[in-house]
């Protein structure tokens, strides 16, 4: 399931098919990325699962971290393009995720969570 709010942010949940990869930039600054499949296109035999591609940085990093695969999550954010060998690839870019695949959920409350309820 994918939404975009009015914020221009976006809300996905789904399930994760393989556990999260922690990774470092050349600065040390620490990031997460995972992928959440969102929903499916097509019909009969031609059904397509939908790819989200994630990331989060700082503390939404390390709750992320531990997303593990079957692990059902939930995310908001924005999405980032980035350029490369001529392809744009599209992420997005979470402020908040919410791990419920083992019975347990972490969360990082996104800055403004007030204003969003609204």
């Amino acid at each position: 399931m994918y939404s975009r709010l009015q914020d221009g942010s976006f809300i996905i949940a789904g399930f994760v098919a393989r556990d999260a990869e922690q990774k470092t930039t050349q600065n040390g600054k620490n990031y997460t990325i995972w992928s959440v499949a969102v929903g499916r296109k097509g019909q009969g035999d031609q059904v397509q699962t939908i790819w989200t591609s994630c990331k989060a940085w700082d503390k939404a990093a390390k709750i992320a971290a531990g997303i593990r695969k079957g692990d059902t999550v939930l995310c908001i954010g924005r999405t980032e393009t980035n350029d490369y060998n001529g392809k744009t690839y599209k992420n997005l870019v979470c402020e908040y995720v919410s791990v419920m695949g083992r019975g347990a959920s972490a969360c990082e409350v996104p800055p403004n969570a007030s204003q969003r309820a609204a």
